[in-house]
């Protein structure tokens, strides 16, 4: 197990020494430790931004009171909220819906408000009962997975300038 520890707001202590530590555990133990997971691995991204970037906060608190509702399994509440993340990204970003072009001739930044607006659908059928979805159930999996891709997009989004200054 290799530990380095940071402070947010730099790339390291100057002179702090990395170390590595090593733990033997049998990998009969590990294999059935893992086993009583059963799918349950899982990966954690950082998403770094200015603690004063109002909008990207603004994304991020929907984003962690999503997870926190999911811990109580409060399922459509948590799709709420990552739903209130990604219109916040829509009203915040400048990728607003997809304009009608053949796929040769969209932008990079039509591109990826077609991707934002494909994860508002989905993250809103079932809430707004459309025709195609009005007897959907959105399971676990799929909040999670929409947590996860709403957070990725947040890495990329661009702020439209202005925003929330007078």
């Amino acid at each position: 197990m290799q530990v380095r520890g940071f402070l947010p707001q730099g790339s390291g202590f100057p002179g702090g020494p990395e170390g590595t530590e090593y733990i033997g555990i049998a990998e009969s133990r590990w294999r059935q430790q893992l086993a009583s997971l059963g799918r349950t691995l899982g990966a954690e991204m950082v998403i770094p931004f200015p603690a004063d970037d109002e909008p990207r906060r603004a994304v991020a608190d929907f984003l962690r009171e999503a997870q926190r509702l999911l811990g109580g399994n409060e399922i459509d509440s948590a799709m709420a909220q990552v739903r209130k993340a990604l219109e916040t990204i829509r009203t915040t970003s400048g990728w607003n819906w997809p304009t009608p072009k053949k796929k040769e001739d969209r932008t990079a930044e039509d591109r990826w408000a077609l991707i934002r607006s494909a994860l508002e659908d989905q993250a809103s059928g079932a809430l707004h009962v459309d025709g195609g979805t009005r007897d959907y159930a959105y399971s676990r999996a799929e909040v999670e997975t929409l947590i996860g891709m709403t957070a990725a997009l947040l890495r990329i989004v661009p702020v439209t300038p202005g925003f929330g200054q007078s």
